[in-house]
């Protein structure tokens, strides 16, 4: 028979409630605390890296830009092994002015970062029915800038779609068009963590603009489609005649359910009188 040992007296029922309460607070204390490390270091800290390796990608953009050999390709529609475009893109989005492309164009290659690089080859048009391509990019490495003024976006963006590349920044998937170029040029990003290049996607609308700029110069870019869509819906990678570019990015915020997918066509840039909304 066990005993009590001498001056100990048994817990009563309100005692052990309360013993339970304290027990059960400090538990969900130390879970509290831990989420919050989880969301600090989610919104936070991936952020600082991000920013850190953006610094890198843009000297290393800037480098790859100087030394790339540009060159100039006989190109015809047909050519290539493209798609028709998926009925009703762009249908009901009418060109934009001139003057608005041409806006664009000069802010962008106004920029400190690209100015001395790129503005010769982004403001020289190559011989009707051809086309300034560049070599491809190895994967890892800065491939372009991205930027979206109707949301304050400019990003450097790197070659692939691993997870390591999209903690660097946007990145371009491989295997589908390269900014510029005949196809379409797709494009992720993080929208909540990683710096959360394209946070403010969802905030882009029809006739907004875009600026990608390569080796081959600046290309500017209309919006014209937003939707929302499936990760299974593959169609968004596909490689349409003419000159596309597609953002995707996971919907909604703090959520990979769905993903966000913006569409925009080619309307400005070297390649634009081949391949934009006007050839």
């Amino acid at each position: 028979m066990r005993t009590m040992p001498a001056g100990r007296r048994p817990l009563t029922p309100s005692a052990r409630l309360g013993t339970l309460l304290r027990r059960t607070g400090w538990t969900l204390l130390g879970i509290g605390v831990l989420l919050a490390g989880f969301v600090v270091y989610e919104l936070f800290v991936t952020s600082f890296f991000a920013g850190r390796a953006q610094a890198g990608l843009t000297e290393d953009l800037n480098a790859r830009i100087a030394a790339a050999e540009v060159q100039t390709v006989a190109y015809e529609a047909g050519s290539l092994d493209l798609i028709a475009v998926p009925v009703g893109m762009a249908d009901d989005v009418p060109a934009p002015a001139d003057e608005e492309v041409a806006a664009a164009l000069e802010s962008s290659l106004g920029r400190a970062a690209v100015q001395a690089v790129a503005a010769p080859a982004g403001t020289a048009e190559p011989p009707e029915g051809s086309i300034v391509e560049e070599p491809a990019v190895p994967e890892g490495d800065a491939l372009g800038r991205i930027e979206i003024p109707s949301i304050g976006l400019d990003w450097t963006v790197v070659e692939g779609v691993e997870t390591a590349d999209l903690r660097r920044g946007a990145g371009h998937m491989p295997d589908t068009a390269m900014p510029g170029q005949p196809g379409n040029a797709v494009i992720s990003g993080h929208r909540t963590t990683y710096g959360a290049p394209f946070h403010d996607l969802g905030d882009t609308g029809e006739g907004d603009l875009i600026t990608v700029t390569t080796a081959t110069g600046s290309h500017v870019y209309q919006i014209v489609e937003r939707r929302v869509v499936a990760p299974t819906e593959t169609w968004v990678t596909g490689q349409w005649e003419g000159s596309w570019l597609t953002l995707t990015t996971c919907h909604p915020k703090y959520s990979a359910r769905q993903r966000l997918v913006v569409v925009a066509r080619l309307v400005g840039g070297p390649n634009a009188v081949t391949l934009g909304a006007g050839a």
